[in-house]
């Protein structure tokens, strides 16, 4: 009996270190909250240099993941990618299930699994590389990261699966590299993919892309998919361009906003009047509903055209989180019923105080996982303009709900005869003052 009881404090003791240590640090959905507060207040340099100091607090898959998109926000672009492989390295070492991580996750709680990131994050994280890459004027690195991120939706299998955006994104890479056949390819499966995940996103197939497709069908001489896609896009009026003769093309990618950040929802229950009977249960969720975002306009040289949504992270971020539950939900009731266990046998070999203290163990332990790319914009929205060629100065202007302009940024690219131009924009407040730019 004292050999089973000392074996048994002992169990105690660690599990009430390791209480005592979490409890004392903050979840991360407050660190991802801090970071947030400093964003909408423009602060960029602030929230960078805090969440380098907590490397060493966070996985190191997440802790790069946000590093990585702070960093190309203050124009650190080689930076950003330095990171995000360290990510992408990471994941990758993780893809298989540890026994390890299985194990803490139903007897401790989920924030002892590795993290490896929703599907969407990690192919957007090939996304943003590859945007690092078109902004240090490397298109063919672009290239090999865009095409990286077909092999690993293609591991997922189903087509729903698949990220309309990058897609997209990758046939704007193909036309910028001159291989326009493999442009419309793209461009035909993202249209494809925004009608399987409108569920996901709540999208519909984006103007811009459809407008996209038809020229690039044009262009190839496909005409009967023309002829056919002009009429179920209700675009009888649409007359498809051909960059050159002194006109380029800028495109603007605007990330507005941010990502949501997960918060806990906790039940506590009890079987009995007894202490020992207390079982706590706490799960991630999302409490708030979207943000509601600033409405872009694109302008320049007397043009104007509305920046669309092509990606809604938002809407992307909540439906993994819905897809997960019944899983995170069995683990959660797995890890009760062996804590509830843990608990009666505490107080069966040790007495009324060994329950209690044990107890309080398990209710301590228990933490939801509120771990997410919490840097992510909340949506991606993209306009594309045919300019002359030679300086251009390029506006994107940020409406309110009441269509009141309250910011500008202004941007001057030289424009090239037959060439595409990208500018990035990262946006979440009237305060901000960084930019991201980058030319062909």
């Amino acid at each position: 009996m004292k050999s089973g009881l000392n074996t048994l404090m002992y169990k105690f003791c660690l599990l009430l270190l390791v209480s005592l240590f979490m409890s004392g640090c903050a979840t991360y959905g407050q660190k991802a909250g801090s970071t947030r507060d400093n964003l909408l207040a423009g602060q960029v340099g602030i929230a960078l240099a805090a969440v380098e100091a907590e490397d060493k607090d966070q996985e190191e898959v997440l802790a790069s993941m946000n590093k990585g998109v702070l960093r190309r926000m203050v124009g650190d672009y080689s930076g950003s990618n330095q990171v995000l492989e360290v990510a992408k390295q990471q994941i990758e070492d993780l893809y298989g299930i540890s026994i390890t991580d299985q194990l803490g996750a139903v007897t401790v709680n989920d924030t002892l699994r590795a993290y490896t990131g929703d599907r969407y994050e990690q192919v957007l994280l090939h996304a943003y590389m590859a945007m690092n890459y078109i902004q240090m004027d490397d298109l063919d690195a672009a290239r090999v990261e865009i095409l990286q991120a077909d092999v690993k939706m293609q591991e997922w299998g189903e087509a729903p699966e698949e990220d309309p955006f990058v897609r997209y994104f990758s046939g704007m890479i193909y036309e910028a590299l001159g291989e326009s056949d493999q442009a419309v390819v793209a461009y035909r499966r993202a249209s494809e993919i925004y009608k399987a995940t409108v569920d996901k996103q709540s999208l519909a197939v984006p103007q811009v892309l459809k407008a996209d497709l038809l020229r690039g069908l044009a262009n190839e001489g496909l005409w009967d998919e023309y002829k056919r896609l002009k009429k179920d896009f209700g675009m009888k009026n649409f007359k498809p361009t051909k960059l050159g003769n002194g006109f380029g093309e800028v495109i603007v990618i605007l990330h507005n906003g941010l990502a949501p950040v997960r918060s806990s929802n906790t039940i506590a229950t009890a079987s009995g009047a007894d202490v020992v009977d207390l079982v706590k249960i706490a799960l991630p969720v999302y409490l708030n509903s979207p943000r509601q975002l600033y409405k872009a306009r694109l302008v320049a040289n007397g043009k104007s055209v509305n920046l669309e949504t092509v990606e809604n992270i938002d809407s992307l971020a909540r439906s993994a989180l819905d897809s997960d539950m019944p899983a995170i939900t069995a683990r959660a009731i797995a890890r009760a019923i062996i804590k509830h266990t843990t608990q009666k046998e505490a107080q069966e070999q040790g007495g009324s105080l060994a329950g209690f203290l044990m107890t309080i163990t398990n209710i301590v332990t228990e933490q939801a996982d509120t771990r997410s790319w919490s840097t992510l914009p909340q949506e991606i929205q993209l306009a594309r303009l045919v300019l002359p060629k030679g300086t251009q100065n390029v506006q994107i202007e940020m409406f309110n709900g009441a269509g009141v302009l309250v910011d500008t940024i202004s941007q001057s690219v030289n424009v090239q005869s037959g060439e595409r131009s990208f500018i990035s924009e990262h946006w979440t407040s009237p305060n901000m003052v960084m930019t991201v730019t980058a030319g062909k």
